[in-house]
Parts: C-alpha cells; sequence; structure tokens
C-alpha cells in the first residue's frame, strides 16, 4: 500500500491482485483473502501456472473532507453573523503505477477512460508506463467534460471515434484506424495480458531508436494482389494475404526436435537464444493456415519489439510477469493460451514441454469473433530469382549451444534450398512435410543484453534482444553469401541492404532469420570456425 498525505486528509491507494481500493479514510478497508496462482515446478524450462479466478473488487470512490462543525450559541455568546459555508474541494487522487498496470486496467479500475487518463496526466496512450509514476485519477465531472470536448472536436474535423474491444475478458485491444502510408502503417491493436506468480521487476525497456535514424530508404514494392509480400509467391487466394500474421512461440528444447510441426508452412521463422542455453522459435504464417503448430512454448522480450515489425498476432502459452507486462505495453495482439484458450489443444501421447498444440484456422475464427483480426499493409520485401554476386555460401555453421543447439545449414542443389542440422541431427516437421528446409537463411546480428528477469524454475535468465534499429547481416541464398544490413525502425518489416545500401533482394520462398549476437562468429567450411566466444 502506497500513501500519500495531502495536509491533514490521507489518501492510499490498496493494490490487490484482482483490483484497486482508493480511500481516504484514517482506517484502511479490510483487504481481500489473496488467492496464490500454484506453480508446477519443472527441471528443464518453464513453469506451468494455474492462474486462478477472482471478482474484481470495485474501485471505491474518494469521499470529500467533512466540513468544518457549525458553532452552538449559549447564553453569554453574541450570536455569529451569518457567512458562507466555505466550499470544500474534493481531494485530489493519485495513483501509483505499479508493475504490470495498464492505462486500460486503471481506467476499468477507477470508472474512468483511457482518453480521461492520458488528458489529465499529459502523456500519450502509447506511452509506456513507469514504476511508482503518478498518475492522476479525473474525477466523473473532469471524465465527461474531456469526453465531451474530444466529440466536439472530432466532430468538427469529421473522424471516426476509435472502437474498443477486448479478447476473452482478461485482454483488451484498444483499435485505432489509420491511413496507410509508405510504411507497414495500418490498423494497431493494443492488447495486454494477465499477471502470472512471482512477480519480478522488470528492467526499463528501452526506448525506440531514432525514427530518422532508422528509417529505412524507400522502395518501390508495389506487387500483384496474389503475391505474397513474405515469400515472393503467388498464392491461389488473394484474400489469405489481407490479415494479419500469425507469429507462433514454438519450443526447440532437445525433447521437442522428434514433435515440432508447421516450421516449413511458415513464411518465416525466426530463431533467437531464450536464457543463454538453447533456442526458441518465432514462426510466422500468413498464407498458410496449418492445423497442427507445435510444441507452443511462452513469449519472450525479443517478441515485445519482433511482433510490431509485422503487426501480427503473438500466439504463445504465458511467460514471466515482466515479459508479459512489456507486451501488454505493446501494441501486439496477445493470444496468450492462458486467457484465449479456445484455439489451442493438447496433442495426446506427449509430456508437457511437447503437448500444447495450436489450430491456425481455429486461432484466425477466434480473432474474427473477438474483433482483432484485420488486414495490415506490410512491406514486405524483394525477391528475384537468380543471383550472380556473392562469395562461396554452401555450408553455415551458427554456434548457437553447442550441448542443445549448434546450428547448421546445408546448401541442396537438387532442391535449391538450404536444410537445417540442430546438434548434429537432421530437423524434421513432424507434420510430414520432411526436413525442416529453407530457401533464404538471414544472419541477424543484433545487440544482446543481460537481464534479471527469471524464467524459469532452475533461475535462467532472460534476454534482450534488440531487433529494432540497425546492424549487420549475412545473406545466404543458392549457395552464395552476401554481407550487408538490416534496419527498420520497429514499425514496419525490415529492409535488407548490402553493405553500399543497395537493396538485397530474397530468393522466392521461406526464409529462415537466425538472430544471434554481434560477437558470434559464423563457420563457413567447418564447425571449428564458428565460436560464441565475445
Amino acid at each position: 500500500m502506497r500513501r500519500i498525505d495531502f495536509g491533514s486528509a490521507l489518501l492510499c491507494v490498496v493494490i490487490t491482485g484482482f483490483g484497486l481500493i482508493a480511500c481516504n479514510s484514517a482506517t484502511p478497508p479490510e483487504p481481500n483473502e489473496p488467492v496464490i496462482a500454484e506453480v508446477e515446478e519443472t527441471p528443464d524450462s518453464d513453469p506451468t501456472v494455474t492462474i486462478p479466478t477472482a471478482t474484481p473488487t470495485e474501485a471505491r470512490a474518494v469521499a470529500p473532507a467533512e466540513a468544518p462543525p457549525l458553532v452552538t450559541p449559549t447564553a453569554t455568546q453574541t450570536r455569529p453573523s451569518a457567512s458562507p459555508t466555505p466550499e470544500v474541494t474534493p481531494t485530489p487522487l493519485l495513483y501509483i503505477v505499479e508493475e504490470y498496470d495498464t492505462l486500460l486496467g486503471i481506467a476499468i479500475d477507477f470508472d474512468t477512460t483511457v482518453e480521461a487518463l492520458t488528458v489529465a496526466n499529459g502523456i500519450n496512450e502509447n506511452d509506456f508506463l513507469q514504476i511508482g509514476q503518478e498518475l492522476i485519477i479525473p474525477t466523473a465531472v473532469e471524465a465527461t467534460a474531456i469526453a465531451d470536448n474530444t466529440e466536439q472536436v472530432e466532430l468538427s474535423a469529421d473522424a471516426a471515434t476509435p472502437q474498443t474491444d477486448s479478447v476473452s475478458g482478461a485482454i483488451a485491444a484498444n483499435t485505432t484506424n489509420t491511413e496507410p502510408t509508405t510504411g507497414d502503417t495500418a490498423e494497431v491493436v493494443v492488447a495486454g495480458g494477465g499477471a502470472s506468480v512471482a512477480p519480478a521487476v522488470p528492467q526499463e525497456a528501452p526506448s525506440s531508436s531514432d525514427s530518422t535514424v532508422n528509417q529505412p530508404p524507400t522502395l518501390d514494392l508495389t506487387r500483384p494482389a496474389n503475391i505474397n509480400p513474405l515469400t515472393g509467391l503467388p498464392v491461389d487466394d488473394p484474400s489469405t494475404l489481407q490479415r494479419r500474421p500469425l507469429m507462433v512461440r514454438i519450443g526447440n528444447d532437445v525433447v521437442a526436435r522428434t514433435s515440432q510441426a508447421g516450421l516449413n508452412s511458415a513464411d518465416m521463422v525466426y530463431e533467437e537464444i531464450a536464457e543463454w542455453w538453447v533456442t526458441r522459435f518465432t514462426a510466422i504464417f500468413l498464407a498458410e493456415t496449418p492445423r497442427t503448430v507445435a510444441p507452443i512454448r511462452s513469449a519472450r522480450l525479443i517478441n515485445v519489439q519482433l511482433v510490431p515489425q509485422y503487426q501480427g498476432a503473438l500466439a504463445h502459452s504465458g511467460g514471466s510477469d515482466p515479459v508479459r507486462w512489456e507486451i501488454s505495453q505493446a501494441p501486439i495482439v496477445n493470444l496468450d493460451e492462458f486467457y484465449n484458450a479456445l484455439p489451442y489443444y493438447y496433442r495426446p501421447n506427449e509430456g508437457w514441454q511437447t503437448r500444447l498444440a495450436l489450430d491456425t484456422v481455429a486461432a484466425r475464427d477466434y480473432m474474427v469473433a473477438k474483433g482483432v483480426e484485420a488486414p495490415v499493409s506490410l512491406n514486405g520485401f524483394l525477391f528475384s530469382g537468380t543471383i550472380t554476386k556473392g562469395e562461396p555460401g554452401e555450408n553455415i555453421y551458427i554456434p548457437y549451444p553447442r550441448a542443445t543447439t549448434f546450428t547448421q545449414w546445408r546448401h541442396d542443389p537438387a532442391t535449391g534450398k538450404y536444410s537445417r542440422w540442430a546438434a548434429g541431427e537432421p530437423l524434421w516437421d513432424a507434420n510430414g512435410l520432411g526436413q525442416v528446409a529453407a530457401s533464404n537463411v538471414i544472419i541477424y546480428f543484433a545487440e544482446h543484453q543481460e537481464t534479471d528477469i527469471v524464467e524459469d524454475s532452475n533461475g535462467a535468465t532472460s534476454i534482450r534482444i534488440l531487433v529494432n534499429g540497425r546492424g549487420p547481416a549475412w545473406f545466404f541464398r543458392d549457395g552464395k553469401l552476401n554481407k550487408g544490413f538490416w534496419q527498420t525502425d520497429g514499425t514496419r518489416t525490415p529492409y535488407f541492404g548490402y553493405e553500399d545500401g543497395s537493396p538485397y533482394s530474397l530468393k522466392p520462398g521461406n526464409t529462415w532469420v537466425e538472430v544471434v549476437p554481434t560477437y558470434f562468429t559464423i563457420g563457413l567450411n567447418s564447425p571449428d570456425e564458428a565460436s560464441a566466444k565475445p
């Protein structure tokens, strides 16, 4: 409980797991009995969390200070002359931001609006809230005045009123329609998740890099309506390209290697180091909708920056409290399985690490029903059928953790694709689609920062990977390597360019993006060349 004194009146804010209670009484109200979520400890990975439910406590209005008592005349007193009763000014209500708070959640708890909160505090609804930040809670009269003023401005400007929707009653989506521009600008949905257990103070998320410095070059990316902007391939039904990419978190633990399903159906796959000892995937599905994508695992900090680049919907199974909090502050449609169970299911005869799967057809229907499906304008990438320049690049050795995930890609001239090995073994798609393969492999060098965010029962900590801004990149296709850079301001798909700045063209087909620390040495001739030493 935080207390703030205003003269003789005492204002306090009590935060429970289910609501906010405001008061100005000297005696605080009796708090609800807290309910503790149960955690199933596991030796190798994320805890399984059972989230209890409860009815939120209604926020209580702040009562004004009592007026001073009237003077009672006596026989020896002269009756005082009448004077007006002083007008009581309501005590201002301040709220101190705690972990996992969002503007929408605070607005709901105090029976006000996000718009009223932003106007009262001079902030933008997309601003990050800071732990310990003081927010003025506007009174009902003030909130009404703000709403009336906004309505008059909108009517005079002939602007549409933003729509608000919620997903599964646990995550809320605030949709703002904007006119697409030259970048990937379209309908933006802000979604938040719920809290899990054992909260830890998250590190302050870094602000976006200078959009002017990191503004990619403008390219003419005009393409026919049936060409997939992520693969350069034609599709039978162009309407499948007029929707959000589904960005699905897939486990890559050693025990998951025999049951990874859907990887060869993805338009793109990003791979990143998770907790320094294994890797995890974010598979992007736009054109294809496989019935089984698995195993579904939890989100990580990289998704906070990665998902908005594609204006995607993030499908995952929970995450640590600090990661969930940061996701709730980002422009992301959040399909956290803990609060949106409908598109997910358990596969039979699978262990806890591999049993959870996503039906992407059901996920699409679910998004439509919840009002968070929307056409987005993706920049996408340049593509060309052939390439003439480049040095030999038939083998790629990536020094991901050797004990679990040392990675090799081998170019197959017969298929024109690179085939994938992990820890010396071929990686297969359990949907019966053969060995995992890619038309393009991109080494995406990015800054990796240590954090104190605990991700599992073994105490492993999360990594903050900065995939916005600009960094070196190596591009592999058709057995050739070209070196250059990636660049994005975080609102659009990356620009891939040669070292001289000219655009690089991908081969039509799927792409794997291997996100690695900037100090990694990539091997081209043998595994011994690859090194993860700084």
